[in-house]
């Protein structure tokens, strides 16, 4: 298959979505799936048979991006947002692999470009900004319905746990397959750093 794995954070660095993100490339690599992945300016760079690694621009104002919504990473997001509708443009994909927020970049993608996508959810991002926000409670409905739009138009959704897989089951996913993250008592970061 040839696969756009959106990623939007900093890659690679010793820490949760991106070692998730490290395992699954090292399986579809291994595969011989062909995979374009767009992700953020930070992190080291590492090398995978059958996989290209885009970067979003490096601006001297954003650093250090940490885990959470921020701004730096909304501006992330929108350079993330272009470069995957050229992408898209330029190559053919089977489908789009999107990690967290990054299903709303995939959403626009299959609407413009009819490309499914992969919904890959390690939380609920309106319940998120809720949380960190407490001021936007009053726009948790539109919130809770960008998401129930993201849910609904992937092909299959993956939660990290069946909490969050019942929790989605009122957007009416297509298709739900839950993969619990592992432990990572015996993980080891990748040798092939270029």
């Amino acid at each position: 298959m040839r696969i756009l794995l959106l990623a939007p954070h900093p890659f690679f660095q010793t820490r949760g979505t991106p070692i998730a993100v490290d395992l699954m490339l090292r399986v579809l690599s291994e595969r011989g799936d062909q995979i374009d992945m767009l992700t953020f300016p930070e992190g080291d760079d590492v090398v995978y048979d059958n996989v290209r690694i885009y970067r979003t621009p490096k601006l001297p104002f954003i650093k250090n991006i940490s885990p959470g919504f921020s701004g730096k990473k909304l501006v992330c997001d929108g350079f993330m947002l272009i470069q995957a509708i050229n992408l898209c443009w330029k190559y053919k994909y089977d489908i789009v692999h999107s990690v967290e927020e990054s299903a709303f970049i995939a959403l626009v993608l299959k609407v413009v470009f009819r490309t499914p996508y992969i919904y890959d959810m390690d939380s609920s991002l309106a319940q998120q900004m809720i949380e960190k926000f407490a001021f936007l409670s009053s726009l948790r409905f539109l919130f809770n319905a960008f998401e129930r739009l993201a849910v609904r138009q992937a092909k299959v959704v993956i939660p990290v746990c069946e909490t969050l897989s019942e929790d989605i089951q009122v957007y009416q996913p297509k298709r739900v397959v839950v993969l619990p993250d592992i432990s990572l008592l015996d993980y080891s970061a990748p040798n092939n750093k270029a």
